[in-house]
């Protein structure tokens, strides 16, 4: 069997020559291949809402800024400046002054502290995303999950094994051990029909 190499894989039969494929991964591999291509593609192999799907369906959302996809991660500062404003307003009700400009200048100042740090967060958490897609993309076009050569087509006498072959019966036949070949070299040729 003889190959032809080429940096590109072949996209068809060559005249002279068949396109032959070789599986590279187990059925399991070849499965988990599919979803993950399916997920990076958006097309939805992986089955969406857990595992693995969810989590590369995640990714995809943070990475395009879906305002969903950082609510969750968020919630947790929003809650805690809340709370830190119920204390700010008690402290300046106790004081008598919840009216005045420094109290609307201390939530003003905390408001905007939380805007600063949220606005960083979801920027590093959106290049994350961004970046671990990228890698698994990469990790993915890397793989070949059927190798592809081109393969000559045999014709009746094409391959070394096939003339060597037929040079031993037909000496066989003319030294008188042809298998029953009777010393007839064209039958022997012929496989001693």
């Amino acid at each position: 069997m003889s190959a032809v190499a080429g940096g590109a894989a072949p996209q068809g039969n060559i005249a002279g020559y068949n396109l032959r494929q070789v599986p590279q991964f187990n059925p399991q591999q070849m499965q988990l291949f599919e979803q993950l291509m399916g997920s990076l593609q958006g097309t939805g192999g992986a089955g969406g809402g857990g595992g693995l799907g969810g989590g590369l369906d995640f990714l995809s959302q943070l990475a395009g800024g879906e305002e969903g996809a950082f609510q969750q991660a968020e919630a947790p500062a929003y809650s805690a400046f809340n709370k830190m404003a119920g204390q700010i307003g008690s402290r300046y009700s106790q004081l008598g002054a919840r009216d005045s400009s420094s109290f609307q200048q201390a939530l003003s100042g905390g408001a905007s502290q939380l805007s600063e740090q949220l606005g960083a967060q979801r920027l590093g958490m959106r290049q994350s995303a961004i970046d671990s897609l990228l890698g698994l993309s990469e990790r993915m076009l890397g793989q070949r999950p059927q190798e592809q050569f081109l393969e000559k087509q045999r014709g009746e006498f094409d391959t070394a094994g096939d003339i060597a072959q037929i040079i031993g019966r037909l000496l066989g036949a003319i030294m008188g051990t042809g298998g029953g070949a009777g010393g007839n070299a064209l039958t022997a040729v012929g496989g001693g029909g």
